[in-house]
């Protein structure tokens, strides 16, 4: 008979899963376990009839190593837990199981603390419950936002100290039990408190149920669930060595084992289900991530090959019947149509150079980089003898000092310069003599390059709008440009992981900064000046 295997089971041709001896193991190692528990708490609850302390001290031993054994496994698992609720209640249990130490040491019989009666080891114990129930709710708000462990750690610190220093040197903690009386109302209404915020951390925990695998979920939900039933027992409470003590004992037990099973045993067997939910589930999101900048690209080339093809056919047709017009019928427009006309020409010519702007600015985003050792100095010579029509009617001092090799792509770096020059030499057109300097500077161990000119310069309280598209420092009558430049420099050189900024005063020029990564020796070479 032919058969498909599916994970854990076996499907047969009639579609009826069969369990196969892997999952049989499975399901009798759980029930062996649970048999395990049962003996265990049975005999635990069998020593009360011999001596409820040693039954007492047995139940709190239990969960005090539970609570260090926690401790221990988050704080050494600190360094990769992204979900930081198991960290922050790894160094609350510390403390927790530290008060619930003392507790156990205060019990009445112990003889550890002589001149008490029973009201303290009932304060104490309260006290540790309130810290366990803020705890766990502190946890569950804290979930998904970075910790600082040994921040969380002085603070558990210092109030444990002053809890502590309430209750056995100020002796300001409210009485808890009297002798031949039984629980105070503070005592009683406390109970009912910490079940309320323990339901309240369950409730959060719940809702951020996507941060955990589901059966460390379960567990730890039924974990505090447990604990509020351990509270509302004790509220029953009448003598130490009673009844609703020893259900409410009981109840403790199986709470912390639950979180044994849900954070060390699960954290040890199925460490990746664990310690590592978080960095699975930021690879999901990555994996979708990807998939949506795909699709964004894929829009993107739509949207240029739209604005390539569509937007530039009823411009050329502007361009073609103005050209017309001013060449057949120039004489019959006037000075104010043809003025007109100019108009409309110039716009169209803007317009051409807006698209063409925006274009590039988007195909640097989407580009291949090719990276290679490049000299920098070559680069920079070729951007400039490009603008040659631009300076060659101008006298510019234009000097290109001694660059080093660095690993970049070189066609892009050319863009900057070309960018970078052609704003200098629009801004220095008011100087008679214009100076444009390329240069680099080391610094803190950094390479830094500068474009340095001696333009107009501009108010620095305007720099956060100076590598944005379409943002104008000057009007378009005074300076020509679509405010698109800079912004594509700016694309360029976080491309290449650098840095750019510029610093400038109104009238004393303009000097560009930016830095690549990768940086060569530096070519022992004279200064140059181009022109």
């Amino acid at each position: 008979m032919m058969k498909k295997e599916s994970g854990h089971e076996t499907i047969e041709p009639s579609g009826v899963p069969q369990v196969t001896t892997e999952t049989r193991l499975t399901i009798g190692s759980h029930y062996q376990a649970i048999l395990l528990g049962l003996v265990i708490l049975l005999g635990t609850y069998l020593t009360s009839f011999y001596s409820y302390l040693l039954f007492h001290s047995l139940i709190e031993l239990f969960s005090i190593v539970v609570a260090f054994a926690i401790f221990i496994l988050a704080w050494n698992s600190r360094q990769f837990l992204e979900n930081n609720y198991l960290l922050f209640i790894g160094i609350a249990y510390l403390f927790i199981g530290g008060i619930d130490l003392i507790h156990t040491l205060a019990y009445k019989g112990m003889g550890v603390f002589p001149g008490y009666d029973s009201n303290l080891p009932t304060q104490l114990w309260i006290a540790g419950r309130y810290v366990e129930s803020i705890s766990l709710l502190i946890a569950a708000l804290v979930l998904g936002r970075k910790l600082r462990p040994y921040l969380v750690f002085l603070g558990y610190a210092v109030g444990i100290s002053l809890l502590l220093m309430s209750i056995f040197y100020w002796g300001v903690f409210p009485q808890c039990f009297i002798e031949g009386v039984g629980l105070t109302p503070f005592k009683k209404v406390s109970e009912y408190i910490i079940s309320l915020i323990l339901a309240g951390s369950m409730i959060l925990l719940f809702r951020s149920r996507r941060q955990f695998d589901k059966g460390v979920l379960r567990l730890l939900v039924a974990s505090i669930a447990i604990t509020i039933g351990s509270e509302l027992a004790f509220t029953f409470f009448v003598d130490l060595y009673g009844l609703s003590n020893l259900i409410g004992h009981l109840f403790k037990v199986i709470s912390f084992y639950l979180i044994y099973k849900a954070l060390i045993e699960t954290g040890f067997r199925k460490p990746y289900d664990l310690l590592f939910r978080s960095l699975k589930q930021s690879e999901e999101s990555l994996s979708r991530s990807n998939v949506e900048l795909g699709a964004i690209n894929k829009e993107l080339e739509a949207f240029s090959y739209s604005v390539s093809h569509d937007l530039r056919a009823p411009l050329r047709a502007i361009d073609g019947f103005s050209s017309a017009l001013a060449e057949d019928y120039s004489a019959s427009l006037g000075k104010e149509g043809q003025g007109y006309l100019e108009r409309v020409r110039a716009g169209v010519k803007n317009m051409n150079q807006l698209i063409e702007d925006i274009l590039n600015l988007s195909r640097i985003g989407r580009r291949p980089m090719n990276r290679k050792i490049a000299s920098l100095e070559e680069v920079a010579k070729e951007a400039y003898q490009s603008l040659k029509e631009e300076w060659a009617k101008r006298k510019v001092s234009f000097v290109i000092n001694p660059l080093p090799s660095v690993l970049v792509d070189p066609g892009l770096l050319r863009i900057v310069f070309t960018n970078l020059f052609s704003n200098a030499l629009k801004f220095t057109r008011s100087r008679v003599n214009a100076k444009i300097e390329v240069g680099s500077k080391r610094k803190d161990g950094e390479e830094i390059f500068f474009v340095k000119d001696n333009g107009v310069g501009f108010d620095m309280k305007y720099t956060d709008k100076l590598f944005s598209p379409f943002q104008r420092l000057h009007s378009q009558e005074e300076y020509e440009g679509t405010g698109v430049g800079l912004a594509t420099v700016k694309r360029i050189i976080h491309r290449h992981g650098g840095r750019i900024w510029a610093e400038s005063r109104p009238g004393s020029g303009t000097t560009f900064y930016f830095t690549l990564p990768g940086n060569g020796l530096r070519d022992q070479k004279n200064q140059k000046t181009p022109g």
